[in-house]
């Protein structure tokens, strides 16, 4: 029968099979969607760790079945075999792992060997060997298939490898690496641990090897599953705090598995306890009524007689009855040779409580050393004691199927439990993970993100209040937008009023002078001459407002940054003079990019304006300029704003490239600056220090830019001004 802790030990097995599942599944899917062999690798490191916990499984349940020897042969070969593959695998992986490219040609060989291992296991004579306290017979192999050595040298090596690694590496990789290695020193104990236990026949050493098993699967799970420029990296047990899904399944397996690991134990206990007194006490009986019978005799009955009568005794299964005198010796035995004898059963454990007069029933070891099961009763009419005893295998072999059998439903239970648990935990994971993407998308200035509704729960009705919010966000971004440009339409309408009424007062003049000084032909020429530009003058001023003014989506056509540059700096020439700011423009021969003229002539009069804004106290000096360059990258927006060589940086170059051409503008005032405190927030919608700001100016820039797959930066001191750089792309990439 199996002990508590041995249950136990099964419970770890069930639990261990169920991690090496979820990571042979997870780097299964990884190398799918990567194509990288390390994750094909240790995809397949796990399927071989969980067919080894499996058919292990598998031969402590056939084992308690009393199946036949040739199952149990065909299942270690089994285990053997997987041994060997996970050998091949954790080879593999760590030649991927680590970008041994030279030691790829070694793949050929070490598959030959395993192979070969693989056909010499299949085609040895294996011997069981049965131990007491070992839940299932130990296998004996030739002495040269090294199969654990082997195994526990794959594990050696990833150590070694891992640990350099770490020592090489800093920060999360460091980290991963070192769990890495820590997880395969973690393996190397669970196989001592194994080696003490089929040493020992300690069921606490099994315990500690399935425990210790665990926890390294699940260490090798982190060290890979984590990506080694996250913040997880450096502490990755914080992973599992950072998925609902993790603690779902938490909720929904682990203490339903607890309640069924604890409700199995206590019923499979009392179960055993139960019909264990049973059997004893069917024994006692016997042996009372055969001490009774052989008291019932006038005299000392004859040996011949004894013999008969101890042979003639039925008990189930493999059971028999003998009777010893007062020094322990055989006076009646199944086995006449020993009787004849007058063997000795002084070591049997039935013997020596007859002889310390006692009676009753138990468990213990017969002369031989082998666990039984029996009752004992003395016959004191003649001074001699008869023993009733049977083998534990068969005297328990119905309680060892009973066991078996509530094992294997309680199993089926738990995988039951935990394929529906995760169902429904991921079930609830998914709406909430849509959630969260969309609330991050969002927060990145997305408005158009919308999350899937599939349910009709709290979540759904959350998820549609989601949708229903950022259609909100969306109609009030628009509407933020338009006010934007009538506020930055009033502001320069005030500071144009002056400028256009001068050339009006021109126009106006030379018209009332005409019909007087027709004949002048000097003044016709001047009125010729000054009256047009006045009039184109005021013309270009109506056209950038229209332009400016009118809401529209991005339209990429060709655009001139220096012409755009140009209107708008003469839509604020009245500004700059009213607020004593120099404006001085080095502006290069650019070429045409892609974009909307009139977003990007949205972009830079957000930008000027704030410059002079900036300077409107002490005035300044604005300066506009152009250039032309290449990058190396260019990607999406960060609207995080990270800190760089003492500048912030809006627009995180994420991906690698050929050097692409690009146009740089930069802006820069000699203004107050921005306070630290504020920098990293400019760009947050509804961010603002202003009495009458929207807070909507600089995202509106930030998200065009984006459009226009372009990049921003901030360099600002206080009391000492503020640039930014915007760079565009010459050309569209595909």
């Amino acid at each position: 029968m199996l002990t508590t802790l041995t249950i136990i030990s099964v419970f770890m097995e069930i639990f261990a099979a169920g991690i090496l599942a979820a990571g042979a599944v997870t780097f299964l899917k990884d190398f799918i969607s990567l194509k990288k062999l390390k994750d094909l690798a240790f995809s397949l490191v796990f399927l071989s760790l969980f067919v080894y916990v499996a058919s292990t499984i598998a031969s402590q349940m056939m084992f308690n079945f009393g199946r036949p020897l040739s199952e149990l042969i065909l299942v270690h070969k089994t285990i053997s075999t997987s041994i060997l593959l996970s050998v091949l695998f954790v080879w593999g992986f760590i030649v991927e792992r680590f970008e041994l490219k030279k030691v790829r040609l070694s793949y050929p060989l070490v598959l030959l060997m395993v192979a070969f291992f693989i056909y010499q296991v299949y085609g040895a004579n294996l011997n069981l060997v049965y131990r007491a306290g070992v839940i299932e017979p130990i296998v004996s192999f030739s002495l040269w298939v090294p199969v654990t050595r082997l195994f526990s040298l794959s594990w050696i090596i990833l150590a070694t490898f891992s640990f350099i690694n770490a020592f090489r590496n800093s920060g999360g990789k460091r980290v991963l690496a070192i769990f890495l290695g820590a997880s395969s020193v973690i393996m190397l104990a669970a196989l001592f641990c194994s080696f003490l236990y089929l040493q020992l026949g300690a069921a606490e050493y099994l315990l500690i090897s399935w425990i210790l098993i665990l926890i390294s699967s699940l260490g090798f799970l982190l060290s890979e599953v984590i990506p080694v420029d996250s913040e997880d990296a450096k502490r990755p047990l914080h992973f599992f705090r950072t998925r609902v899904l993790f603690k779902l399944i938490l909720i929904f397996v682990l203490l339903i598995v607890i309640l069924f690991e604890t409700t199995t134990l206590a019923t499979i206990n009392i179960s055993k306890s139960a019909l264990s007194k049973a059997i004893i006490n069917s024994y006692q009986r016997v042996a009372q009524e055969l001490a009774l019978e052989v008291e019932s005799f006038p005299e000392t009955p004859d040996i011949e007689q004894l013999q008969q009568f101890v042979s003639q005794v039925k008990i189930d299964g493999k059971g028999m009855a003998f009777i010893i005198d007062s020094s322990g010796k055989l006076v009646a035995h199944p086995d006449k040779k020993r009787a004849i004898q007058r063997e000795r059963m002084v070591e049997n454990g039935a013997v020596k409580r007859l002889l310390a007069n006692r009676s009753g029933g138990g468990e213990y070891k017969d002369e031989f050393g082998d666990m039984m099961v029996g009752a004992y009763e003395p016959i004191r009419k003649f001074g001699w004691g008869v023993v009733v005893q049977e083998p534990i295998g068969s005297a328990y072999y119905d309680l060892r199927h009973l066991e078996t059998n509530s094992l294997l439903f309680v199993i089926i239970g738990i995988i039951m439990t935990s394929l529906v648990g995760i169902f429904f935990a991921r079930s609830i994971e998914r709406p909430i993970k849509g959630l969260t993407e969309g609330t991050d998308a969002v927060a990145k200035g997305d408005l158009k993100r919308q999350v899937t509704v599939d349910s009709v729960d709290e979540i759904g009705r959350l998820s549609v209040a989601f949708n229903k919010m950022t259609q909100d966000l969306r109609d009030s971004q628009e509407r933020l937008i338009l006010s934007e440009k009538l506020a930055s339409l009033g502001t320069m309408a005030a500071g144009m009023a002056h400028e256009i009424k001068n050339p009006l007062v021109s126009v106006r003049t030379f018209t009332q002078l005409l019909q007087l000084k027709w004949e002048d032909k000097a003044f016709r020429e001047k009125f010729s001459r000054i009256v047009p530009q006045e009039i184109e003058r005021i013309n270009r001023i109506a056209e950038s407002l229209l332009k400016f003014g009118r809401p529209s989506k991005p339209e990429l056509t060709k655009a001139d940054i220096n012409a755009l540059l140009d209107e708008v700096l003469l839509l604020f020439e009245s500004e700059c003079k009213k607020n004593n700011v120099r404006v001085t423009k080095k502006l290069a021969e650019l070429p045409t990019v892609p974009g909307d003229p009139g977003q990007l002539q949205q972009v830079f009069v957000n930008l000027i304006k704030n410059a002079i804004e900036a300077m409107s106290e002490k005035g300044g000096e604005l300066t506009i300029k152009t250039d032309i360059g290449e990058v190396m990258k260019l990607g999406k927006m960060n609207r995080q704003g990270k800190i760089k060589d003492g500048q912030v940086v809006w627009g995180e170059e994420e991906d690698l490239g050929k050097p692409l051409p690009v146009v740089f503008v930069e802006i820069t005032d000699t203004g107050e600056g921005i306070p630290e405190e504020n920098i990293k927030s400019l760009f947050d919608p509804f961010f603002t220090t202003k009495m009458t700001g929207t807070g909507m100016g600089l995202p509106i820039t930030l998200r065009i830019i984006e459009e226009h797959k372009g990049s921003l930066k901030v360099r600002s001191q206080p009391e000492k001004g503020t640039t930014f750089l915007l760079t565009l792309p010459q050309k569209l990439s595909s």
